[in-house]
């Protein structure tokens, strides 16, 4: 019997971390203070409950409010998951609290702000360690030996156990492959509108870095629209397409994808989606975003297996020339 998808392990680069192949990203609306806070935990709780194991947040996010909601969430549910089966991720640098709706974020990556800052996730989550400590949004020009001696001291002290990126850029991508074995893991966007982050990603993947994809649904732009209510989290994240750059380029660059993947028939689409990152065989694991368990349920039911030859080259087709992807 096949073992179902969020129970499967698969191994993240060269930290040796087993990881289920969905993570949960506890940011956005989910850790909104307007999103009550009972109704995500029992988006975390379902997660663990049907096996995932990866979890990934930031400081940053959600105004400052997700890494602390997480850590309440986490509490309770310790005793019944207990730490050393999870891989909790989050990430440093950021000082703004909106990650980037407004295109201007402010950065500080000093080693004294970087030491700060993960120290200060390790008291709002309550932990005593990350899994995966991430830079969130630094260039390679930003990148100091001094940057890395601080990282490399926090995982002597036990604080962390592997060290990443969190980037949109190409350009750090290629810095990150120029510089093979200074960081362990990188979060990038990778999706069907993004197919062309298929080569970098093999190239990461053979130098031993783990690669974790974010933006998977494209922010939702992949998805088809669902005719319902209203609710405050969907003008939050219909706002968000509005306001911020990377929402904005992938929204121009939808419609035909959305329609191919609204045309295969052996899921749904959001399964279809995640189905096509999930084959790329250099990914150890999707981020899927929401605050609805219903959308965490069907995901954790995708089958990548039934998105077969035919249906990705209605992808590729869709994707043409690459010149609409937000990736350049």
């Amino acid at each position: 019997m096949t073992t179902p998808l969020p129970r499967q392990r698969r191994t993240l680069g060269r930290s040796g971390l087993e990881v289920s192949p969905i993570g949960l990203g506890c940011s956005g609306f989910w850790g909104h203070r307007r999103f009550p806070e009972a109704d995500a935990a029992r988006v975390v709780a379902h997660a663990l409950e049907r096996g995932v194991n990866l979890l990934d947040t930031g400081h940053n996010y959600s105004a400052f409010n997700a890494e602390p909601r997480l850590g309440r969430i986490l509490k309770p549910l310790l005793p019944r998951f207990p730490r050393d089966s999870l891989v909790i991720s989050s990430k440093g640098g950021t000082l703004t609290g909106q990650a980037g709706i407004s295109g201007a974020e402010q950065r500080d990556f000093s080693p004294a702000a970087i030491t700060a800052s993960c120290e200060a996730s390790l008291r709002n989550l309550g932990l005593d360690y990350l899994d995966v400590y991430q830079l969130h949004g630094i260039g390679g020009p930003e990148i100091t030996d001094e940057l890395l001696h601080a990282l490399q001291q926090l995982r002597q002290r036990g604080l962390v156990r592997s060290i990443g990126i969190n980037t949109h850029s190409a350009s750090t991508l290629d810095w990150m492959l120029a510089h093979p074995l200074a960081f362990d893991v990188v979060l990038l966007d990778y999706n069907a509108l993004q197919q062309d982050r298929a080569a970098p990603i093999s190239a990461l993947h053979a130098a031993g870095i783990g690669v974790l994809a974010g933006t998977v649904l494209a922010q939702g732009h992949l998805l088809p629209a669902r005719p319902r209510l209203p609710r405050l989290a969907d003008a939050w994240y219909l706002a968000r397409a509005w306001l911020k750059p990377s929402s904005r380029r992938l929204m121009r660059s939808a419609s035909a994808m959305r329609a191919a993947i609204a045309g295969i028939t052996s899921q749904h689409p959001a399964q279809s989606a995640f189905a096509y990152v999930l084959q790329h065989p250099g990914v150890a694991a999707g981020i899927l975003g929401t605050t609805r368990v219903d959308r965490l349920e069907q995901v954790l039911q995708t089958v990548p297996e039934r998105l077969d030859t035919a249906d990705r080259e209605r992808l590729v087709s869709a994707f043409g020339d690459g010149s609409g992807s937000p990736s350049h």
